[in-house]
Formats: C-alpha cells, structure tokens, sequence
C-alpha cells in the first residue's frame, strides 16, 4: 500500500486491469507490466510471465538466485528453481499498488516455465477466437500458472515480474 520499504527480492504482481488475449504480443504484454509498474512507482525492468508457442518464460526471464516477492514483501518463491518447481509459497494476488486481486491470469505457460504448446491465441494478439492456458491468483499449487484453458475473449489478467 506504499510508503514502506521496498521489498526484498525480485517484486512480482498481478496487474490490475484484465484484458482478453489481444495483448500485443509478449511485447505487448511486457509493455503493460512496465507501465503499471513505473504508475506504483516500482523501479527496475518487469516483464509479463507469459509464453507463446515458441517463447518460453523459461527463455526470456533472468532466472534469478534471489527471492520473488509480492510488493508486501510475502516470498512466494525463495529463487528461480523454487519458482518453476509447481508451487508457490504464498497466492500472488496483489497489484503493484498492493490491491488484492481474485482471478484468472493469461500465461501460457506451464509450471517450469516452459511453454504450453497446444494453443495461445496466435501468439497473444488474438482475443476473438481460440484458447490459451491460464492461471490464477487463489492458488499456491500448479494451478497458479496452469489452471484452466479459456477462450481468447475472455478478460483476465497478467502475472509481472522484476527481472
């Protein structure tokens, strides 16, 4: 909620505003993880924890010895290998304002970073048509990045990480 401390570790949030899987791409997905970021004020690069067919989170992210953490300072993982290992240590539900968010995140992406290759709304620039994997914020388990794999219309939210 602001006015404390920066955390210690890599922040990682939920945005705030959910949109359907026309995101523009990772490019464009990363662009709204930044924007929101730098309107809360967190400083350093974020990056959206989303995959296509062929871009992994596993290829694009700095896998990181340091924590991740909420912008509360919660630890969700302890590290990179802790982060991909199918769990997390506490929901990452909180915008990088520290508002508690309760849905559905795009991700494409399956516990170990890796992609979910079956589908991904052309690359995330698609939100008429087809299918992509999402995850949620109500859950600790594999869930929290592989949950369900909803229509491309459907208006959801993203997971952003400090790289």
């Amino acid at each position: 909620t602001g006015g404390s401390a920066a955390p210690s570790g890599r922040i990682a949030f939920v945005t705030s505003e959910a949109r359907t899987a026309d995101l523009g791409g990772i490019e464009g997905a990363d662009a709204l993880c930044a924007a929101e970021a730098s309107a809360a004020g967190l400083e350093g690069e974020f990056k959206a924890w989303l995959s296509t067919l062929d871009s992994p989170v596993a290829d694009r992210f700095v896998q990181s010895a340091d924590p991740y953490v909420r912008v509360d300072g919660t630890r969700i993982a302890d590290d990179w290998a802790d982060l991909t290992n199918g769990s997390l240590q506490a929901v990452l539900n909180l915008d990088a304002r520290g508002v508690e968010r309760r849905s559905d995140v795009w991700t494409g992406t399956l516990p170990s970073g890796l992609a979910y290759t079956e589908v991904d709304c052309d690359g995330f620039t698609s939100g008429a048509t087809g299918a992509a994997l999402c995850g949620t914020t109500v859950s600790v388990n594999a869930n929290w990045t592989a949950n369900a794999v909803p229509t491309c219309n459907t208006l959801l939210r993203l997971f952003c990480f400090q790289q």
